[in-house]
């Protein structure tokens, strides 16, 4: 055999092994074999769902606990506030030692003489009622049970931006799982690639720069992949933090059992409107504001009406020098009525401009909620057409990638061409996977303006 026919089969055993391994190598966004989640000591964990991430959540999460709280000291205020309706009782003893006798019971008439001692005693129980008190009292039981309303939409707000949080980390998490295994897949077909095309350059059939050109390509693809394993890193690090579980060395690698995608969701403005009115805790936080103010405000008023109280004790004396021994009983009424303080008079000018203030406010949030309405229902429209259209860019891409596969395998196709195939491929899977992303954050979007975020709840 000469050298010419030693080279000629060299070159059809090349081409051979070429189709083989072009024909092996599977496109962008193959199907893979999912990767098992583990736990920082490697163990493999159970697929999780979004139902699991939320209930996990509103049991641990921190902030949710200590709004709860909230809610029970607000409780215990309401009590508190009551309480001021019953009578008082106070002991009181007293016990004094002087130098000088003192007369420390009062003559009582001109037949009976006060008593001295210079060391003396005396216990005094004492039983105070309130009567009437200016409206403090029922305003200030009033002012609590608002308080505690504040305190429960407060609860309710935290609870919604916890959910709307996790479910968007989730669908991220997802969203770059995908990506991920289009990367992967896309640096092993780049890799085998760069393989075929060094055995072509050594045998002088492509030129050095059609070899770089895929070298380019699989460090950029290299980078994009490193670049998701970080941001899943960092992601799944939120979701863990979200359900309340504290961070400590690595995050581990999640399996999220749901999946993306376009499920059909109907919104209406109107409709939207008149349920957030009503569950919205922003909104319900502004109004239950308006009402607090009005309370205040006749809180303050009530300072410049009369009070009104009884009061009744009994009380001991004591003598040591001479000893002597007197007991009483008191009774009787107390009235008090305010004529002038102009501290109460600006504190009430003070309330009245902030109950003006409270509705304001009130008038703000809504046209806040508006304008949140009318702007989810725009994401709503825009990501769903934008998913129809990306997933029909994404079929087109695939076909013209297989089509440029299998020219290049032919050698009737250049490799600029595959590669800008490969490239398009991968950036219309980015697309449509962005797209379903940011459909699923309208939806959630939609949901906390109008207060529905407990649909999603187990």
């Amino acid at each position: 055999m000469n050298k010419i026919s030693l080279k000629r089969l060299m070159i059809v055993l090349l081409f051979i092994c070429l189709g083989q391994a072009m024909s092996e190598s599977a496109p962008v966004l193959a199907q893979t074999s999912p990767v098992k989640s583990s736990t920082a000591s490697g163990q493999s964990s159970e697929p999780i769902t979004l139902k699991e991430c939320l209930s996990k959540a509103l049991k641990g999460n921190p902030l949710l606990a200590e709004a709860r709280l909230g809610i029970t000291a607000a409780e215990q205020s309401i009590d508190s506030a009551w309480g001021k309706h019953l009578p008082k009782l106070s002991l009181d003893a007293n016990y004094t030692k002087r130098e000088d006798p003192l007369p420390y019971i009062p003559a009582q008439s001109n037949t009976i003489s006060p008593h001295f001692s210079d060391e003396f005693s005396s216990w005094t129980l004492a039983m105070i009622l309130p009567i009437y008190q200016g409206g403090q009292v029922s305003n200030g039981v009033e002012l609590a049970k608002i308080r505690k309303t504040l305190q429960e939409d407060a609860t309710a707000l935290t609870r919604n931006e916890v959910i709307a949080n996790i479910i968007n980390t989730y669908n991220k998490i997802l969203q770059l799982q995908k990506l991920q295994e289009a990367s992967q897949t896309s640096v092993t077909a780049l890799e085998s690639q760069q393989k075929n095309a060094q055995l072509m350059f050594n045998v002088g059939r492509i030129a050095n720069a059609d070899l770089l050109k895929v070298e380019v390509q699989l460090a950029n693809e290299r980078q994009r992949l490193l670049s998701l394993q970080e941001g899943l890193a960092n992601s799944t690090g939120t979701l863990l933090y979200l359900m309340g579980e504290p961070a400590g060395g690595p995050a581990p690698v999640l399996v999220l059992s749901d999946k993306l995608t376009s499920a059909e969701f109907i919104a209406d403005f109107d409709q939207g409107l008149n349920t957030a009115l009503k569950k919205r805790p922003e909104y319900l936080i502004a109004a239950t504001g308006v009402q607090e103010a009005g309370v205040n405000r006749k809180l303050a008023r009530g300072k410049l009406l009369p009070t009104i109280g009884a009061f009744a004790g009994y009380m001991d004396q004591y003598g040591f020098s001479p000893s002597y021994k007197e007991a009483n009983w008191f009774a009787g009424f107390n009235l008090s009525l305010p004529l002038f303080e102009k501290s109460f008079y600006e504190e009430l000018a003070k309330e009245r401009v902030l109950e003006e203030k409270a509705g304001k406010h009130l008038l703000a949030v809504e046209n806040q909620l508006r304008l949140d309405l009318q702007t989810a229902l725009s994401s709503l429209k825009d990501s769903k057409s934008r998913v129809l259209t990306a997933q029909k860019a994404t079929e087109q891409a695939e076909e013209s990638f297989r089509i440029e596969q299998k020219k290049y395998t032919s050698g009737a196709g250049a490799v600029v061409d595959l590669l800008f195939a490969q490239s398009a491929y991968v950036t219309a899977v980015a697309n449509h996977s962005q797209s379903l992303f940011d459909y699923n954050a309208a939806v959630v979007a939609y949901r906390k303006v109008t207060g529905t975020l407990e649909d999603y709840l187990p």
